[in-house]
């Protein structure tokens, strides 16, 4: 796991060496190839820190969620956050659900909106200790699904539209893997060794798998199956974008490997359908658990919505033009009543040309 300083590159050759070789002067540092805005957007670093302080603090708490060896069990520290108490966070209506509120909580600020804590990990308190998660924004808490303070999130700045990271479920270590339901920016910084590139952020809409966080899903996956930790998905996703900068950067590539990790998974896997939230199109066969049976559970709040196409996708294939007219001749009464009025008149018409025709002079 990769933690970096805010303040230091990780590079593979030097600024100097490299205007050697295109012979210019294009790079005037080495943040500028290897300094957060770039590593700690593509997935390299897991974590970003402020100092040593901080790198040591996180590697220490990273060490507490993995077993001592190989053979051995996560470790399960104890906790004073009851396992049976009622989960506080619910969206409300018309609201989206917030993956960080439904995994730590949220906390009510003092303007009166609310924000999930995402809490820093401390050397001197365990990480899901009552006293870890800062109370200095407001009194009023709504739990979330796992321990309060215990949720450490990675890759916090690359492939936003998924939330990855580690907590603790009644002192239990699991891994976590939520869905961002709102749009978030794709950075792609320009390079100054090619003039005809430009900086760009590409939106990213939520609740999709794009190539990048699609490869998350599964580095993620990887990387928890490694670690020896249960593994809770909180699916809400409504599919693959499958446009063609997405096709031909890997989103498949990227999606058979959410389905080859999560069969080859040695832990238990929990796939939840949160309050509110829906599971759709490609999205459900990823995650499905007859992929992993033995190991794949899914579960789903009463109020979630699942179906592999929506209600527009179904009516399309389901109801073509013709089933569509004789369902509607069949169960609108609007129609119906035309229809009646129509075959009224077709009879009168029918009357009336019969006994004209039995008027004209010389009829039979």
């Amino acid at each position: 796991r990769c933690v970096q300083r805010a303040d230091q590159p990780i590079i593979l050759t030097g600024y100097a060496a490299l205007n050697k070789l295109l012979g210019r002067q294009v790079y005037t540092s080495h943040m500028q190839l290897g300094g957060p805005r770039v590593m700690g957007t593509n997935g390299v670093s897991h974590h970003v820190v402020g100092d040593d302080l901080d790198g040591v603090r996180t590697i220490i708490t990273l060490l507490s969620f993995v077993p001592p060896n190989l053979t051995a069990v996560p470790p399960v520290l104890p906790t004073s956050d009851p396992v049976d108490r009622v989960v506080g966070y619910t969206p409300g209506p018309g609201e989206k659900l917030d993956p960080r509120a439904a995994i730590a909580g949220r906390c009510l600020r003092e303007d009166g909106s609310w924000t999930a804590l995402v809490p820093a990990p401390s050397i001197s308190q365990p990480p899901n200790h009552p006293t870890a998660t800062p109370t200095a924004l407001g009194t009023s808490w709504q739990s979330g699904l796992f321990d309060r303070g215990s949720w450490v999130e990675s890759h916090a700045g690359w492939a936003k539209t998924v939330v990855t990271g580690r907590a603790r479920l009644g002192g239990v270590p699991v891994g976590v893997i939520a869905v961002e339901t709102q749009v978030v920016n794709k950075h792609s910084p320009a390079d100054p060794g090619m003039p005809d590139s430009s900086e760009q952020n590409i939106p990213q809409a939520g609740q999709v798998w794009y190539p990048d966080s699609a490869a998350k899903t599964a580095m993620a996956m990887e990387e928890f199956d490694l670690e020896g930790l249960p593994l809770m998905v909180l699916a809400n996703w409504r599919g693959f974008s499958g446009g063609q900068r997405d096709l031909f950067d890997g989103v498949l590539q990227a999606g058979s490997l959410i389905v080859e990790h999560l069969r080859t998974y040695k832990r238990p896997v929990f796939v939840y359908i949160p309050c509110g939230a829906e599971l759709r199109g490609g999205a459900w066969v990823v995650v499905d658990s007859q992929i992993n049976a033995t190991h794949v559970e899914m579960y789903a709040d009463p109020t979630a919505r699942g179906g592999v196409l929506e209600p527009e996708g179904v009516v399309e294939i389901k109801f073509r033009t013709p089933d569509l007219l004789r369902m509607m001749h069949r169960v609108d009464p609007v129609i119906q009543q035309l229809k009646t009025v129509v075959a009224g008149g077709a009879k009168a018409a029918a009357a009336a040309a019969a006994v004209a025709a039995g008027s004209v002079p010389g009829a039979a």
